[in-house]
């Protein structure tokens, strides 16, 4: 596999993603600082820099395995003291400042090295090799402020990211939301979100200061607020608040930093609490209007994606990678119910109107609908979709269920589960949806860069969109070229 490939897969920890996504993100690099100083070769001049050069190699290739949650062979390289004392592979200190030759760290990371690291991954590119071990030549020095401060906070805060004005390639959509007057769609970008008049398509603004990928989008009810949750993987997650008047976005407070991505976010049906989960197993709840943290509930054992107030904003579900779907009493903190019928991660999850059942969609192709209160019961199944489930929401006036798929079509349930219609037209896995808060308009998200407009009531198609700031369709391009 390409160097290239192996790294952006790595970007997506857990999860199963299409090529098309791979190259899409491959191709969209990010310029950080000043790129013609990023890459010393063992002939270069000056000094090479821990943070500036020798950091974001490993911030590619090994922090995803040797972190406070998965250090591989007891190695947690977090801070530079901790890099440095080396774990069960390491056999004591790792660096001989000087002597690339006696460094067991060095050793690991050359072609030969046995075990060779990344473990089971391409080697890492012979400049990057280079680059680190004229760094250990030079005195293996850490150039930051103090050998026990975590330096991928460090380097993340420290170096500026440019989001491209024109994009070079479509980038997955994995977050959509309808502004509440229904005037524009919010579709995720690369570190930023970009609205787009729901009229004619074209871009009405974009919103920036967001983690790598805006995994959700959502509006309070009365729409005031915005809530997002973004992430670069393996290293930041962050969920901020927003005020959400048309024509603007302004940052209202971050709610929450942590160390890997943050998936969901969801506000409660009166607007007064908005609730996040994500890669950390824990659900928390926060008072909107002052960001006061309310509740906070450890219950999952793996990554959670998506969380859903019951409708009268008691109870609270979850969607995790440990296979099951939760609902907790947010008073009590307490678990009402567990179910664990799709034996496979499950992604998403929604409360019925009436809040007496709930249903969850996941990686075995299939809506189940389940009872929190009698034990978790599976009450039906709705459809057999060709791919995993990622998202499903019921209408406004609760009368049809909608979910998308890896099979590439959106579909439409009765509230019973009995099959509607069909929307189809996407040429890649559907992430994500949204509903109009009219609930006339469907827009749907894929992993090739496409938000399609469908009529709900027969839907048919309405307007398709290249949620990529500058970027041509390839027709258009083709055209121009002839």
């Amino acid at each position: 596999m390409p160097v290239v490939r192996k790294r952006v897969l790595a970007m997506f920890p857990g999860r199963t993603i299409g090529l098309t996504a791979l190259l899409a993100v491959a191709s969209l690099a990010p310029v950080r600082g000043d790129e013609t100083a990023k890459d010393p070769t063992p002939g270069g001049d000056g000094p090479v820099g821990f943070l500036k050069d020798v950091a974001p190699i490993l911030v590619q290739n090994c922090i995803a395995c040797h972190n406070p949650k998965k250090s591989e062979g007891r190695y947690n390289m977090i801070t530079f003291a901790l890099l440095a004392k080396g774990g069960q592979q390491g056999e004591g200190i790792t660096l001989e400042p000087g002597d690339p030759d006696a460094s067991r760290f060095v050793e690991l990371i050359r072609p030969d090295g046995s075990p060779r690291m990344p473990f089971k991954q391409d080697p890492l590119p012979p400049e990057e090799v280079a680059t680190i071990e004229r760094w250990v030549k030079e005195g293996a020095k850490y150039d930051g402020a103090s050998p026990t401060e975590d330096w991928t906070a460090v380097l993340r805060k420290s170096t500026p990211v440019v989001i491209p004005e024109s994009y070079p390639v479509a980038v997955p959509i994995t977050a959509l939301a309808f502004r509440p007057d229904n005037a524009e769609v919010a579709a995720s970008g690369y570190h930023e979100i970009n609205f787009w008049r729901v009229a004619d398509g074209t871009l009405d603004r974009r919103l920036r200061g967001l983690a790598e990928r805006v995994y959700e989008v959502a509006y309070s009810p009365d729409g005031r607020w915005m809530a997002t949750a973004s992430g670069d993987p393996g290293q930041l997650g962050a969920v901020k608040l927003w005020l959400a008047e048309p024509g603007g976005g302004k940052p209202v407070r971050d709610l929450l930093e942590s160390g890997d991505c943050l998936f969901a976010v969801a506000f409660s049906p009166d607007g007064k609490q908005v609730a996040a989960a994500g890669a950390d197993r824990t659900i928390r709840i926060w008072e909107v209007e002052t960001g006061k943290g309310m509740t906070t509930i450890e219950d999952h054992a793996d990554w959670i994606f998506d969380l859903a107030f019951s409708p009268d904003g008691k109870r609270i579900a979850s969607a995790s990678r440990d296979k099951t779907s939760k609902v907790f009493d947010v008073a009590k903190k307490e678990s009402v119910a567990t179910f664990p019928g799709h034996a496979q991660a499950v992604y998403t999850v929604a409360f019925s109107p009436d809040g007496k059942t709930v249903a969850t969609g996941g990686e075995d192709n299939q809506v189940r609908v389940w009872d929190p209160d009698d034990d978790g019961k599976q009450v039906r199944t709705i459809g057999r979709f060709g791919g995993a489930v990622f998202k499903l929401q019921y209408t406004p006036d609760g009368k049809e269920l909608v979910a998308c798929s890896a099979d590439k079509t959106v579909r439409v349930f009765d509230a019973n589960g009995g099959p509607s219609r069909t929307l189809q037209g996407h040429a890649d896995w559907i992430y994500t949806f949204a509903i109009s808060s009219d609930g006339k308009t469907v827009a749907s998200g894929s992993w090739d860069g496409e938000v399609r407009l469908w009529n709900l009531a027969d839907g048919k198609p309405l307007r398709t969109i290249l949620a990529a700031p500058g970027l041509k369709p390839a027709s258009d391009a083709q055209a121009s070229a002839e």
